[in-house]
């Protein structure tokens, strides 16, 4: 999907990554039906979908006050285009941080997330009192809102962002989807899990042709790491028995 003139401008570029990645996270503090980080992950690959639960923008205090109905236009599943040599950063304490992700996850080519509708989260600064461009994304937010007749208005909302002095998350490099985002396995770029341990979901990635990276890891332990794992599968990729495996509990 990428035009030839934007994979000119990015194939030796390090700090552009081509991936973009789901992390999971310990969400039963947040929801009555929560689950682990681990038991998110596992729940993703068995449905082979990640969930747009609740809005996640500039405007969730205005939007909580909505309907159930009219919620559902604003949430959203979220991703990160950090490159894979950085995922580390993302998983360690991060001081002010409410959420806490931790090292498992999903990992999609971009083209295929920009295929299913996925765009970059739109940061709004307001550093220093500049809040012309929040004025207007304010107004923006009213007129969509206000009645029907402007609702197409509605469609950018769940992309904006946040950004000032209290809150400034730019650095995640988020991207996301309006709706909840179905995949097959074959569109898994790897999945991610920590270095030591899950032997069990390592097993039966391999078994299904699944490669795995962990959080940390340089491009060469990333590469190398692949290689070693394509050596492994080589009888397992290509059969009906690896197309219609699946990674369970």
């Amino acid at each position: 999907m990428a035009t030839n003139s934007s994979k000119a401008a990015t194939q030796h570029r390090t700090d552009y990554s081509r991936c973009i990645v789901h992390l999971t996270r310990d969400d039963r503090k947040s929801f009555t039906n929560g689950a682990s980080a681990r038991e998110n992950l596992l729940q993703i690959l068995k449905n082979k979908s990640i969930w747009a639960v609740k809005p996640h923008c500039i405007y969730n205090e205005k939007i909580s006050k909505f309907t159930e109905k009219q919620q559902a236009g604003y949430r959203v599943a979220c991703f990160t285009e950090v490159p894979l040599s950085q995922l580390h950063l993302l998983v360690q304490e991060i001081p002010g941080r409410k959420i806490k992700l931790e090292p498992y996850g999903v990992v999609f080519t971009k083209d295929f997330i920009a295929s299913k509708g996925g765009q970059p989260a739109i940061y709004i600064n307001s550093y220093d009192g500049n809040i012309r461009v929040r004025e207007a994304v304010d107004h923006l937010f009213s007129v969509a809102t206000d009645s029907d007749e402007h609702k197409i208005l509605r469609r950018i909302v769940p992309f904006m962002n946040a950004m000032h002095e209290q809150y400034d998350f730019t650095w995640e490099r988020e991207w996301r989807t309006t709706k909840s985002l179905d995949f097959k396995l074959g569109d898994l770029v790897c999945i991610i899990l920590p270095e030591k341990g899950e032997d069990d979901i390592k097993k039966k990635a391999l078994q299904a042709g699944i490669a795995v990276i962990s959080p940390g890891w340089t491009y060469e332990q990333i590469i190398t790491e692949l290689a070693d794992q394509q050596r492994k599968t080589k009888n397992t990729f290509g059969s009906a028995k690896s197309a219609n495996n699946k990674v369970e509990k």
